[in-house]
């Protein structure tokens, strides 16, 4: 797209609200096109489908034991039936897998099997997850293994408890609705709720995923728009799925009661290909001032790529020779005016050249940089060095062909330099 390279240097403050709205429209389709060819979202999304198919039996089985402890599991039941109401032996299946599973947990062996086998599903889910937003949102730096356990384990445990509560109180409107006859106004009213109210609680849960899954700080401005259109698309496509499976009658005489497992990891596929544009409109919406600047900066020059790690590597140290608190990428990038996308990126390989020490705020859930070497001793020539000779060099078995070849080229880089190539 070098073609409209000239979007990005028009000059918003001299058009109109409606043209300044167009060309942010134009700009944000322009993102998301290119994002998403440079992140093989969809080979994400494949995934995703895969550890969801993984993770459906130990997460139900989770809900439903929790359930049955507060009398929900026949209620759960009848609404996850309602949902698949068209193809019901999709679900009798998995119901079938579930009470199995937990039928057999009553045995010692089988239960420290079945939590570990619980456990790896979870995070397997969780972390492939995060790994697809951090990608969206040019983050290489993934949560510890701490941070995983807690977080994640705390959310699918607290799951249940929102479901039952949640369907509590949609029972508690339904029941007040049928007490209410008389007052035709309010009882529509709260029909009207109670239609609503999943498409809601859907967009709700695409907001906190697209505000808390990526390991960086994403305004949550940038995220609400996002997610209503993620719910409400999901909504839309799962409505399709459930009243549209009667007319594909020759797919089901082809695969007969197998073919609703194809057509459910089709939903689930294109599920997470929504939520995964979703984060990309939230990349959007967040790094589109910046992002002309970015999609040049991974074509930068050598020579300026070096210049900014020099830049950033002198920030760090006077920082913290003043003894003020570390940078973040986001404080760093505020304060060189660069953009936090290609901040972020250098400060990963510094750290990855030993240059840098990354730490982690527990309070801010943000990355922070120290100097990882004697700032007394750490000089441009000594950053340079470690710059150049990052990475592996050569094999062994190339050095020991070329051994003659390698030192004379090593001489003649830095000690005579104008030496033609053909007399090399």
């Amino acid at each position: 797209m070098r073609n409209l390279d000239y979007i990005w240097n028009i000059n918003e403050q001299k058009l109109s609200p409606y043209k300044r709205w167009k060309l942010r429209m134009l700009k944000r389709g322009i993102i998301i096109t290119e994002c998403i060819m440079k992140s093989n979202l969809m080979s994400y999304a494949s995934a995703l489908t895969y550890n969801c198919m993984l993770a459906a039996v130990p997460v139900l089985a989770i809900i439903f034991a929790i359930a049955k402890g507060f009398g929900f599991d026949n209620f759960l039941e009848e609404r996850l039936r309602n949902s698949l109401e068209i193809n019901p032996e999709i679900m009798d299946t998995i119901l079938g897998f579930v009470d199995s599973y937990l039928q057999h947990t009553k045995s010692g062996v089988f239960l420290g099997v079945g939590l570990v086998f619980l456990l790896y599903t979870l995070l397997s889910l969780t972390t492939n997850i995060e790994t697809a937003f951090n990608t969206i949102w040019f983050v290489k730096s993934s949560r510890n293994i701490y941070k995983k356990i807690t977080d994640y384990i705390s959310v699918f445990i607290l799951l249940p408890f929102i479901i039952i509560i949640l369907s509590g109180l949609n029972m508690a409107l339904m029941t007040f609705k049928s007490l209410i006859p008389e007052y035709e106004y309010l009882s529509n009213t709260l029909g009207t709720i109670l239609q609503l109210s999943p498409v809601v609680l859907i967009c709700i849960a695409f907001i906190l995923l697209y505000k808390l899954m990526p390991n960086t700080h994403v305004k949550f401005k940038n995220v609400i728009v996002p997610g209503i259109l993620a719910g409400v698309t999901f909504t839309v496509i799962q409505y399709l799925y459930i009243h549209y499976q009667i007319k594909l009658s020759s797919y089901n005489a082809i695969y007969g009661s197998f073919a609703a497992l194809p057509l459910f990891m089709l939903l689930l596929q294109i599920s997470w290909s929504i939520c995964l544009i979703g984060g990309e409109l939230c990349y959007a919406n967040q790094c589109m001032e910046n992002y002309a600047f970015e999609r040049q900066s991974f074509d930068l020059s050598r020579r300026y790529r070096d210049t900014i790690c020099l830049l950033l590597m002198s920030k760090i140290c006077k920082r913290f020779a003043n003894g003020d608190s570390a940078y973040s990428a986001r404080t760093l990038a505020k304060d060189t005016q660069l953009p936090e996308t290609v901040v972020r990126i250098l400060l990963d390989e510094l750290a990855n050249m030993r240059l840098l020490v990354e730490t982690h705020n527990e309070a801010d859930n943000v990355s922070l940089y120290l100097p990882a070497v004697d700032i007394h001793r750490m000089t441009l020539k000594m950053v340079i060095k470690h710059i150049d000779s990052f990475g592996s060099e050569a094999t062994s078995h190339t050095w020991r062909m070329n051994a003659p070849e390698w030192e004379r080229l090593r001489t003649l880089r830095y000690h005579d330099k104008d030496t033609l190539l053909i007399d090399v």
